[in-house]
């Protein structure tokens, strides 16, 4: 996902889910979507200048909670935190 572009993050509450709505490598739509959403956390701080492309992707970890958590760098220094049940991610039909 680095260099990925980050368009859009939506938090539909009622239903405890996040979308991220994502431009590929060749401009492609992808989502990654979270459900079970407990935690989100979207700092735009720009510490490194401001940017919508993303960094790293850190590996998914498992909390003693039982629920997952997904750090999300970006070129602008900000992580984006989820914390949720389980995410389906945009490459390869990937689910964790």
């Amino acid at each position: 996902m680095h260099d990925w572009t980050l368009k859009n993050v939506n938090f539909e509450w009622e239903l405890a889910r996040v979308v991220l709505e994502l431009n590929d490598s060749v401009s492609a739509v992808r989502t990654l979507v979270a459900d079970g959403v407990t935690e989100l956390s979207v700092p735009r701080n720009n510490a490194w200048g401001s940017s919508v492309s993303v960094n790293d992707v850190h590996e998914i970890e498992e909390l003693p909670s039982g629920l997952k958590q997904l750090k999300i760098e970006m070129q602008s220094g900000d992580v984006i935190q989820i914390v949720a049940a389980k995410f389906a991610l945009p490459f390869d039909g990937l689910t964790a």
